[in-house]
This record gives structure tokens, C-alpha cells and sequence, in this order.
């Protein structure tokens, strides 16, 4: 039964039947024709609204229910299409590059002291010489006649030494002889006086004939010294990496100046060879002594020079913005020249322990 129907129902239960006439029933019914209508209008249209209230007055009187509070549940597939979070991993420790060249600490033109023509040359490029080896000799023709004037000056001045000293000797041997005959009363007094002048004269020209002697003795030295200087001998142990001079050359002095290469030839020590980088200012406390680094020159791109900071110069370049580390070879490196240009990678303060196993 719907909501209508049982309000229709209600409001004929609540109709009130008096026992009477049918005429006054009737009367009734014609006199009150419209007003039955009317109000069964009105609880139509009642019964319409209360229908259509009733949501909404459930949804205001509803009594209130206790909700228990609970975790909200986890989204198990909301977790699974969230991005995974990885540990923080420090970036890797950057090393340092620079640019610059080979150089050589024990690299030097030989020159002679004196001047002269070259008469032997024992020399090639690419040769090794030892130290104290000879390398070159000069012409010595003057110098030798020189060395024997001088000897012979010298052996006159010994001898004009020595015969004065037997004089002395003789000198001194009458005067002994004239004090003992003046003690006697065999000889006068100034007997005595003049052998005593005589011994002090002959003292003197000793003292005078010795300087001469020692004088003479140091020319000879000399001379000998300029003939020993007319041969060019290895200062250290290295390889000849230029020959300057022919055989009949005429060489000049090293005191008499020059260019760089006037002279009869360039000894390089190979064992003294380093490279000089240059780094940027920005990394100049990241660059240490004794740091590790790998070079690659430019002649050799295939091969790795294991390299050590030896010193950093005290001076940083103003034009090109940079500081310049010396780096020297860990072992001795093979067929690297001077002035070969390097590309260095030095190794990160942490990167230190694993130095080893990098380079050659």
C-alpha cells in the first residue's frame, strides 16, 4: 500500500455518519458538494510532499551513529607506483687537468774554455758518454810551446835557487870559522863583520830566488791547465742529442759569449727529464707535492707516464691565469725528448690509495 492510499484510507475512517432523514444527507451532500473535493485535493497534494520530504527529514532526524576511528588503509598499489628512492652516493672525487711540455734540469751546451780549432771530434748524435769522458779535443800547438817556456823558466829558477842556498851554506860555514879565529885573537874584528853581512845578503836572495822558483812553478801549472782545457770531457752521464761543430771547426770560448748554440754539442742526462703543467688557478689547492698523475704526450698518445709533483713554482702567471707544477718521471722514461708536448691528469687527494695501479 502506498503512501496515498493510506492517507485516502485515513481520512474516510475520520468521517462522522449521523443518523437522520436521507433528505438531510442529501441536503448535505449538494450543499457541500465542492468542499469534499477540495480536500481531497489537499491531502493528495499533503500526502505528495510528505512523499517527497521524507529523504530529506530522514536524512536531518537520522539518529547519530557512532563510527569507530581507524588508520586509514595503506594503498598497497598507490606504493608500488611510487618512485624508489636510492641512497645519496656522493659524486666521484674530479681530477685535475693541465696542459705544458718535457723539460730537461741537466741540459747543457758544452763550450771549451779557450778558444781554438776543433782537431778531434768523437761524437755523434744519440752517442753516451760517461762522466770525465772525452768528448772533443782542440789544437794545443801554441799552448804546448807556452808549456815549455814555462817549465824551462821554471828549472832555471830552481837552479839559480839551489846555487844560491850552496852559497848560503858556505856563507854561514866562513863565518863559523871567523867567529872562532876572532875569539882566538887570529882575526880581526871586521873580518867578522863582513861574513855576517854576507850570510844576511845570501838569506835574502834565497827568499828572492824561492818566490822566483814558485812563481815559475804556478806558470807551469797554468799552461798545463790551458792544454787540459783545449779537450771537452762529459760533466755528468748523458746522450748527445745535438752535434754543433765539424771536424776543423773553429769553436770561440765560453768566456767570449755566444748564442745557444755556439759550442760543440748538447748533452742531455735523460734520467733529469720532468714536465712543467700548467693549471688553472681555480684548482691550485687541489695540487699538492708528491700527488700522483698520468701523462700522454702528444708524440706517444698510446702510452701512460706514471708522474709525480715534485714542486709547485712560487709564482702564478698573470697573463695566462694559471700556477705551474713540475712533475717528475717515476721510472725512467724511453725516446722522450725536451720540449714534447703533455697532456697530465693528476689524481684527486682521494683518489691516492689506487695510484699505483695507474701509469707504467
Amino acid at each position: 500500500m502506498n503512501a496515498e492510499a493510506n492517507i485516502a484510507y485515513r481520512l474516510r475512517s475520520l468521517s462522522i455518519e449521523r443518523e437522520g432523514s436521507p433528505l438531510s444527507d442529501m441536503a448535505v451532500n449538494r450543499r457541500f458538494p465542492m468542499r469534499g473535493m477540495a480536500l481531497i485535493g489537499v491531502a493528495v497534494t499533503l500526502a505528495a510532499t510528505a512523499y517527497m520530504s521524507l529523504p530529506l527529514v530522514e536524512s536531518v532526524w537520522r539518529p547519530p551513529v557512532t563510527e569507530a576511528i581507524s588508520q586509514p588503509a595503506v594503498d598497497t598499489t598507490a606504493q608500488e607506483n611510487l618512485p624508489v628512492r636510492l641512497p645519496q652516493i656522493p659524486p666521484p672525487p674530479q681530477s685535475v687537468i693541465g696542459s705544458g711540455y718535457v723539460a730537461a734540469e741537466r741540459m747543457i751546451t758544452l763550450r771549451p774554455e779557450i778558444g781554438g780549432k776543433v782537431i778531434d771530434l768523437r761524437l755523434d748524435v744519440g752517442d753516451h758518454f760517461t762522466v770525465g769522458q772525452v768528448i772533443a779535443r782542440l789544437d794545443t800547438t801554441t799552448d804546448e810551446i807556452e808549456l815549455r817556456i814555462a817549465r824551462s823558466q821554471a828549472a832555471s829558477a830552481d837552479a839559480a835557487a839551489h846555487r844560491v842556498e850552496v852559497s848560503l851554506a858556505q856563507a854561514r860555514k866562513t863565518l863559523e870559522r871567523t867567529k872562532s879565529l876572532v875569539e882566538r885573537g887570529a882575526a880581526a874584528v871586521s873580518s867578522l863583520d863582513g861574513d855576517s853581512l854576507s850570510v844576511v845578503q845570501l838569506t835574502s836572495d834565497l827568499d828572492v830566488a824561492r818566490q822566483a822558483d814558485e812563481t815559475a812553478g804556478l806558470q807551469v801549472e797554468r799552461q798545463e791547465r790551458n792544454v787540459t782545457l783545449h779537450q771537452i770531457v762529459a760533466p755528468f752521464d748523458g746522450v748527445i742529442v745535438t752535434r754543433l761543430v765539424g771536424l776543423g771547426d773553429m769553436v770561440a770560448s765560453g768566456t767570449d759569449g755566444g748564442g745557444p748554440r755556439d759550442g760543440i754539442a748538447i748533452l742531455l742526462d735523460p734520467n733529469s727529464l720532468t714536465i712543467d703543467v700548467d693549471i688553472a688557478q681555480s684548482n691550485a689547492a687541489r695540487i699538492e707535492p708528491g700527488q700522483t698523475a698520468v701523462a700522454v704526450l702528444d708524440a706517444f698518445p698510446d702510452r701512460k707516464f706514471k708522474m709525480r709533483v715534485r714542486t709547485i713554482v712560487p709564482a702564478a702567471s698573470l697573463q695566462k691565469g694559471t700556477i705551474t707544477a713540475r712533475l717528475e718521471f717515476v721510472t725512467p722514461p724511453a725516446r722522450v725528448l725536451p720540449n714534447m708536448a703533455a697532456k697530465v691528469t693528476l689524481d684527486a687527494p682521494e683518489l691516492q690509495a689506487n695510484a699505483n695501479d695507474r701509469g707504467l
